[in-house]
């Protein structure tokens, strides 16, 4: 089998540039061939086990199942994650949070070790990755599929990254704060409603956690009621949600349509910005005072997401382009008005 021949197989469901990218991609990938060494007919001489191999995998591609299932993973920021049906395939642009999150870990006078929450996590490309740029960071991820977190805890051990991953539904994290559990592994119990005096204890040091031995006026202000409870300030928090239209359906390919979750792609058309919105209020409950807020967006509502956090009282409220020139990207942070 050549590659014209394998391109053109491909070519069915894709324009040519992107089969012959496509197709040569495989080839390197399954086989270890250069380019050069594809165009010189490197395939033609495959053995029988690997040509039967090829076909099958060129026939996936065919029946519009996505290169990264075909071949179980996908870069992202410089490493390999396992994907399947379960988790969206990273994109590149996505990468503009992991390396806008470190940038702005690296530089804020916070917490120390830096606290960060990525909800929805999917693979956990973000969470990962962002562990791996800031190796003290604690580093929190959430999703509200189980095959999903087996999937990025499965990616977390094979790249030796230390993430801790929980079930959790971003529509309801405002509602539901977190286990007593969670809040002693997370850092300093703090109460859903303290007092001044524990606050300003709480904020202190531009946002330090409670230190280990809390005065006793400050222990009894925790409130006992395990469902209020809330986890020590988070310095970082970054969200890529649910953020398609189901108007926009009609205009996406079969292959992004028929093998990733409908759960991690579509919101109602009356509601689009319903998990920013959710997200957003429960980052002004958990922000460190200085911590940030970053959103992956649908470009037709950037603007509007931006927008949104402003009137709820972030400052430094930015939208950003992606590497395409599209507005993808925002960012906001908390201040000492935002409690």
């Amino acid at each position: 089998m050549t590659y014209s021949e394998i391109w053109h197989r491909i070519a069915t469901s894709y324009d040519d540039g992107e089969a012959r990218a496509i197709a040569r991609i495989l080839i390197e990938e399954l086989f270890g061939l250069s380019y050069a060494d594809i165009v010189c007919g490197a395939t033609e001489q495959l053995s029988a086990d690997d040509t039967l191999r090829l076909d099958t995998a060129v026939r996936r591609i065919e029946q519009g199942e996505p290169l990264q299932h075909v071949l179980g993973y996908a870069d992202f920021c410089g490493n390999r994650f396992c994907v399947n049906g379960s988790v969206l395939i990273p994109r590149p642009e996505t990468e503009w949070l992991v390396d806008e999150g470190a940038k702005l870990m690296s530089t804020t006078a916070t917490s120390f070790p830096k606290r960060i929450l990525d909800i929805g996590t999917g693979s956990g490309c973000i969470a990962i990755s962002l562990k791996l740029r800031l190796g003290d960071a604690y580093v929190e991820a959430w999703d509200i599929s189980e095959e999903a977190l087996r999937t990025a805890e499965s990616n977390a051990q094979a790249l030796k990254a230390e993430v801790t991953f929980r079930k959790r539904d971003a529509l309801k994290a405002e509602e539901e704060g977190c286990s007593e559990e969670e809040c002693l592994q997370g850092g300093a119990l703090v109460s859903s409603a303290p007092t001044e005096q524990t606050m300003d204890s709480i904020n202190s040091n531009e946002g330090a956690l409670v230190s280990s031995a809390p005065t006793e006026q400050a222990m009894d202000s925790i409130n006992s009621n395990e469902a209020n409870i809330i986890a020590a300030p988070w310095d970082l928090i970054v969200s890529n949600p649910p953020y398609i239209c189901n108007s926009e359906r009609s205009a996406m390919d079969d292959n992004v349509l028929l093998h990733e979750p409908h759960t991690a792609l579509f919101v109602p058309d009356d509601d689009p910005l319903r998990f920013y919105r959710a997200i957003a209020r429960y980052a002004l409950l958990t922000l460190n005072i200085g911590g940030s807020l970053l959103f992956e967006c649908n470009t037709r509502y950037a603007e509007a997401t931006g927008k949104m956090l402003s009137d709820m009282g972030f400052e430094e409220v930015t939208v950003s382009d992606d590497c395409f020139g599209l507005p993808r990207f925002v960012r906001g942070r908390k201040n000492s008005h935002n409690q």
